[in-house]
């Protein structure tokens, strides 16, 4: 009984992550948050930590964070420090995101099988529109992908793939 079970965890654990994904995407890629990007002059890039044992396997945090940037950088977009970020942040006219990257990787039984899910999204000022007005830091756009997988390269591959939905997405709202 207990073997039957086991077996049932893994497509349990992907539908539960494909239902998480699915409602997490409710601004996902649309004509509606393609302009959120519309006039965004800089971005600050931030991927959340990684688990350490992955990073072991050879998915660090700071290869994800410069694959990202050099694919940003290839595209014409203006990346900006944290310092800088920071800085203009505090500016009410100067239009700038954070773009995040999001990782989950999780062991999928006995196997060495992984299951992940990545998450791009993007961060910007808004203003909500009552009295006082309020300034909030909220999403814009995102994209999420979920997979199994016994090749870390696969992640990675999600990851830039995300990237690339997301340049695409932006350089079709600015030339």
């Amino acid at each position: 009984m207990a073997k039957k079970t086991g077996g049932l965890s893994v497509p349990i654990m992907l539908t539960c992550l494909f239902l998480l994904c699915a409602s997490r995407s409710a601004i996902a890629e649309n004509g509606l948050s393609r302009e959120t990007l519309r006039g965004l002059k800089a971005l600050n890039v931030q991927v959340a930590p990684i688990e350490p044992g992955i990073s072991h396997e050879g998915l660090s945090h700071k290869r994800i964070l410069e694959d990202m940037k050099r694919e940003l950088q290839k595209a014409g977009i203006e990346l900006l420090s944290d310092e800088e970020f920071t800085r203009l942040r505090r500016s009410r006219s100067y239009p700038l995101g954070r773009l995040e990257m999001m990782i989950t990787i999780k062991d999928a039984g006995s196997s060495d099988a992984k299951i992940y899910s990545t998450t791009v999204r993007v961060r910007q000022a808004v203003f909500l529109s009552r009295r006082p007005v309020i300034k909030v830091f909220a999403p814009t756009w995102e994209k999420s992908t979920i997979g199994y997988t016994r090749d870390l390269d696969a992640v990675a591959e999600a990851v830039k793939s995300g990237v690339e939905q997301f340049i695409n997405a932006y350089l079709s709202v600015n030339p």
